[in-house]
């Protein structure tokens, strides 16, 4: 696999417009439809918990969907993470005829659950990214990162949050990063581009040292870059409660805030290939009637894709200092879904005397997933697969563009990924 490699196709079976959307029968209907398909065909067996769980259920009903409950038909959509190696793998996603997209017939059950059902406050606290990070962000962050290791606060969190204890949970910043990037950011001319940084939450609020890479990288190649001060989360760790209005409600409101940079000329960088994913081609579909929404998908790039745009052009700057030895460069799930190719990849195989090996494996975190009781041996277990092939590996680092599946690779290895951010700062002589 290169770094040329791309992910699926650009279109879902997704429309939140559909008068049937939230009918219970149609939804179950819908899930028979699709796993008439799914069993017959198996390739996705080792790819998540939820198809094994269908096709354990398909096998003791003698091959009869029908024969299926309630249960076992929500089971595979209940285990669905939203990592979507299904949907860039299959072949029948639209614009085939049988229009298989499991991720999104996942969230529409998941929507129709929380519509009529709800969920728990805990839960609910759990996705709110923004108001955790706001809460906890600060000077204050060095006895709450001392607490949350302790065994007695993780039992806490385990019985009262349904944190597991295993968990690798994020540290917060003792400083946000759009309060860093104000006092810090270094002028430049922006021969190269003007950019609106969509940083996300994960940056905002608990790796400041990868906002702080990505921001001198950015300078070191005469980007000119803006930071909003209203953006918030991008709303995806709603989905896994299935929560679309809240989704909804995160999407419009970024919309809002980006539209007019995309108006005056910039273009949109996103450095999570989740963040970037939510907002390229769900956006679009949870603002189905906002034009915006669609003119804002379309200014959006991954970091790295950007930057290798700049390469591309003869413009990146290739004054590396440092040569970064073997890296194990960890694939996420998501920037397979992005369509954008691999090109982190392709910017640390410019610098010198640097390997890069990719490792095409699902770290199985997801957000939530990974760390709630109910759900951690099952992300343990589809991670471990990938833990096996990066100690394989003869690396001196290892790599992922995604910092929770980064946790789950330490959790699995013992060993610390860096963003390739972080990586390209240091080659450049950063500390």
């Amino acid at each position: 696999m290169y770094e040329s490699g791309i992910g699926g196709v650009k279109e879902f079976n997704f429309d939140l417009k559909d008068p049937k959307f939230y009918d219970e029968e149609a939804i179950w209907e819908e899930a028979k439809r699709v796993y008439s398909k799914c069993k017959d065909c198996r390739m996705c067996v080792g790819f998540c918990p939820s198809f094994p769980s269908l096709f354990d259920a398909v096998d003791a009903k003698d091959d009869d969907i029908e024969k299926l409950t309630k249960e076992e038909l929500a089971k595979p959509l209940e285990l669905c993470f939203h990592c979507k190696q299904c949907y860039f793998r299959c072949p029948y996603t639209p614009p085939h005829e049988w229009k298989i997209d499991f991720p999104h017939l996942s969230l529409r059950y998941k929507a129709w659950k929380f519509k009529n059902k709800g969920a728990k406050l805990t839960d609910k606290l759990m996705v709110n990214t923004d108001l955790n990070g706001k809460l906890n962000v600060g000077p204050q962050a060095h006895i709450l990162n001392a607490l949350m290791n302790t065994k007695p606060v993780r039992v806490i969190l385990e019985n009262f949050m349904g944190v597991d204890q295993r968990a690798k949970l994020p540290q917060f910043n003792t400083e946000s990063f759009p309060s860093w990037f104000k006092k810090n950011k270094r002028p430049v001319k922006g021969e190269n581009g003007k950019v609106v940084l969509f940083s996300t939450c994960l940056l905002n609020y608990n790796f400041l040292q990868k906002g702080i890479a990505l921001t001198r990288v950015l300078e070191k190649n005469d980007v000119y870059v803006e930071l909003p001060e209203t953006q918030e989360c991008c709303g995806i760790p709603y989905f896994d409660l299935g929560d679309i209005d809240s989704a909804a409600q995160k999407a419009k409101r970024n919309v809002r805030n980006l539209k007019p940079y995309v108006d005056a000329g910039f273009d949109i960088i996103v450095p999570i290939p989740t963040c970037a994913l939510q907002l390229k081609y769900e956006y679009p579909l949870l603002l189905p009637d906002e034009p915006d929404a669609k003119a804002v998908a379309e200014k959006v790039y991954d970091v790295h894709e950007y930057l290798w745009k700049l390469n591309e052009e003869g413009k990146f700057n290739k004054d590396f200092k440092v040569s970064m030895g073997n890296i194990a460069y960890h694939i996420p799930c998501h920037l397979k879904s992005l369509n954008v190719g691999y090109k982190g990849v392709a910017l640390l195989r410019l610098i010198p005397e640097t390997k890069v090996r990719i490792v095409d494996r699902c770290s199985g975190h997801d957000g939530t997933f990974g760390v709630k009781k109910e759900t951690f041996d099952y992300a343990f277990k589809v991670g471990s697969r990938l833990f096996d092939d990066l100690k394989a590996q003869e690396a001196d680092l290892y790599v992922s563009d995604c910092p929770l599946a980064s946790h789950m690779i330490e959790l699995g290895t013992g060993k610390q990924p860096l963003h390739p951010l972080e990586v390209l700062y240091r080659a450049y002589g950063g500390d």
